[in-house]
């Protein structure tokens, strides 16, 4: 999908300076992945004793064949849409960390380019190159996209679902309309499947898609019903799965309707989402879990404060009925959809009570959030003042190659512990080590 806004890039030496920057980027990526995050988490390696299994035998590492979820650790999970298209990367390039780190990225970067092609959709190629490149830069996926755990696919879930209501939005080609239709609710069931948090949202979501498709006469009610039939069929596994006892338990004990009356839940549901919105969350220090964020420049990241602080100061001019005439109609629709669905995508992680801000739960959240920032800039590039221009530009290639270096050569130190480096160190060295049996398996098999 990148290649052709690539190709197109060259005709023109603005777009070309994007598509450069978005090769660099994508390189910095590559480049400091092998070194950062530490370690392997326990978690990551439970996966990779599934991964490891699955392609020798495909069983799980607990000999269950072509399962549907695999039990991980502390009551978790791996997941369907996670281990088999990981599976099959594995059986290319190997079983090794890096080897299963590099498909998380791998995911997210194809996540950040769908969400470039959306906006492409939208508004123009342009449009499309800046918002690849403040996906790449974003440090919400940056850190969580080079972990080997199933939330790396929950932004391509969540970034081709856009993709499919873009297509049925703004195209009316039988061809576009029919891949609008068959990705918008796969992807958003694939979601549901993917994450437990988003057992609530990806139906919210999908509500919310096909209400406005509907309003707009994009679609029928004819096919809004095959679609929901259609679904809840697809659903059925989930659904048996999310009844299971186990299930509700775990559900149960880490949502914040566990001992406290209703008034005090719904209390604290809003201090959840008041905290996921909060500049320090945003822009200073970001998730307190060193395996979900660096502890620098928060979750959106210092390049993301001026295209932010632009359309806030838009929405205040606009409120006070005056006139302003770098911001779009069509580029208004799509912030007022950015921000819904970057709330909705807050919701499943902010009714749980563990860790709170927790943005590894809520990391659907961030292709919503490079929708509104792009618009940003996309007004900033048409405003009068060329000071305005520079200093975003400006603060946001220092903010981004801040973070790089931070990530590439502070945080292996500062991330050691949330990573448990020393206890893979004694597994590696042949030491006595109370890590778990299926941890210990990925290193016995690999």
């Amino acid at each position: 999908m990148i290649l052709p806004l690539l190709k197109r890039a060259l005709s023109d030496k603005v777009l070309i300076l994007l598509a450069i920057s978005i090769l660099i980027l994508i390189g910095l990526r590559i480049a400091i992945l092998p070194f950062s995050p530490p370690g392997f988490y326990v978690d990551e390696a439970a996966t990779g004793a599934h991964v490891v299994a699955m392609v020798i035998h495909h069983t799980n590492a607990y000999g269950q064949a072509w399962p549907l979820y695999s039990q991980s650790l502390g009551g978790g999970f791996t997941t369907p849409i996670y281990l088999y298209p990981l599976s099959i990367w594995a059986s290319i390039f190997g079983f090794s960390e890096v080897a299963l780190r590099y498909f998380s990225q791998f995911v997210t970067i194809m996540s950040i380019i769908v969400i470039g092609v959306s906006m492409r959709l939208w508004i123009d190629k342009k449009a499309g190159l800046i918002a690849i490149i403040v996906g790449l830069a974003l440090p919400w996926g940056w850190l969580q996209g080079s972990i080997a755990w199933d939330p790396a696919m929950v932004p391509l879930m969540i970034s081709l679902a856009i993709i499919g209501w873009s297509l049925l939005m703004t195209r009316t080609t039988t061809k576009a309309r029919l891949t609008g239709r068959i990705l918008l609710p796969a992807s958003l069931i694939g979601l549901a499947y993917l994450y437990p948090p988003y057992w609530v949202s990806a139906p919210i979501i999908f509500l919310a898609t096909y209400f406005n498709l509907y309003i707009k006469k994009r679609i029928s009610i004819r096919h809004i019903v095959y679609t929901l039939i259609g679904s809840i069929i697809l659903s059925i596994p989930l659904i048996n799965f999310i009844l299971q006892p186990n299930t509700l338990l775990r559900s149960s004990n880490i949502g914040i309707f566990h001992g406290v009356s209703f008034i005090q839940s719904v209390e604290i549901f809003i201090d959840n989402i008041l905290l996921f919105i909060n500049p320090t969350f945003l822009f200073t220090y970001g998730d307190a879990n060193l395996r979900h964020s660096t502890g620098y420049q928060g979750m959106l990241g210092l390049g993301a404060l001026i295209p932010i602080v632009f359309l806030i100061w838009f929405a205040i001019e606009h409120y006070n009925k005056n006139k302003i005439k770098f911001l779009k109609p069509t580029e208004i629709f799509l912030v007022s959809a950015g921000l819904i669905g970057f709330i909705i995508s807050l919701i499943g992680s902010a009714l749980t009570n563990e860790g709170q801000p927790q943005s590894l739960r809520s990391c659907a959240a961030w292709p919503f959030a490079i929708i509104v920032i792009t618009i940003g800039w996309c007004a900033i590039t048409r405003y009068k003042n060329q000071w305005i221009k520079w200093f975003a530009i400006i603060l946001f290639v220092i903010g981004t190659l801040a973070y790089a270096s931070d990530l590439a050569f502070n945080f292996p130190n500062r991330g050691s512990s949330a990573f448990y480096v020393p206890e893979r160190t004694n597994i590696l060295n042949n030491q006595k080590t109370n890590y778990p049996d299926l941890v210990l398996k990925y290193y016995s098999t690999r």
